[in-house]
Parts: structure tokens; sequence; C-alpha cells
């Protein structure tokens, strides 16, 4: 009785663990295609929908991928979160990494050309007033004194 017990829990447990896919973590890799914000955060009705279909899906056993998959074919590739990794679209991946690259490399090259620059060393202080010259005297003394 006991085996029987087991195997009918196991058997009723099955699709809970296979199930372990929630909605938010296939919508967290979707945008809306209304309002164009993450899908995971957005309430727009067609946003809704949307989580409505991925749950359904998750019900009936797809996998992650099928569903996105799925919601590419409906909506277009404008829906996923990230651009796909090739083609024009690996363009989005590329020009970024690039950016950072040539900055990092253009760092010594503008530091190097900035402390090589004339600081001006042949200028000389502009003279004092009379009066300047007369409070600073004062000054002097009075720090003397204390």
């Amino acid at each position: 009785m006991r085996a029987v017990l087991i195997a009918l829990a196991l058997v009723l447990a099955a699709p809970a663990l296979g199930a372990a896919l929630s909605v938010n973590e296939v919508a967290s890799e979707l945008r809306c295609p209304t309002c164009n914000t993450p899908l995971d955060v957005s309430n727009a009705p067609a946003a809704v929908d949307m989580k409505a279909f991925i749950a359904d899906r998750i019900e009936r056993g797809w996998t992650k991928q099928q569903i996105i998959d799925a919601l590419v074919e409906d909506f277009g590739p404008s829906v996923l979160a990230t651009p796909p990794k090739r083609g024009f679209d690996l363009i989005a991946w590329l020009v970024p990494a690039l950016g950072v690259a040539l900055a990092l490399a253009a760092i010594p090259i503008v530091t190097r050309a900035w402390a090589r620059r004339p600081r001006g060393e042949g200028a000389a202080p502009p003279e004092p007033t009379p009066e300047e010259a007369r409070r600073l005297e004062d000054e002097l003394r009075r720090l003397g004194d204390v």
C-alpha cells in the first residue's frame, strides 16, 4: 500500500518538478510589443495576454525556448529583450564593445599628450597693488604677534 502511495505521489509531483519554469523567468527575456518595456514589469493589455500565453504553455510542458520562439513567430524579433547574436543584429553587440575597447586604448595616448603639453612656466604671478601689499604686511605682522 505504501509503495502505491509513493508511486502515486511521484506521478503527481513529476509535472510540478518539471514545471520549475516561471512566467517571469520567460517574460524577463521579452519586451511588450505595445509599450516596449520589459514584459515582466509591463501591465499593458498585450503584456497581460502574453503572460497568460506563457503560463498556458508552461502548464502544457513547453520549454522556455519553445515559448520564446512561438512569441517571436507571432510578434517578430522586436519582442526579444536583447537582439539575437547573429546576422545584422550582431552589430548591436559589437559596436558598444568596440567603443569601450577604443576608449580604453585611447586613455594612455590622451594622458601622455596631456602630460607633455606646456604648462606656461614662464608666466610670473601678477604684482600686488600697493593696497594689497599693505594688507599683506598687516596680516603677516598680526600673525607674527599671535
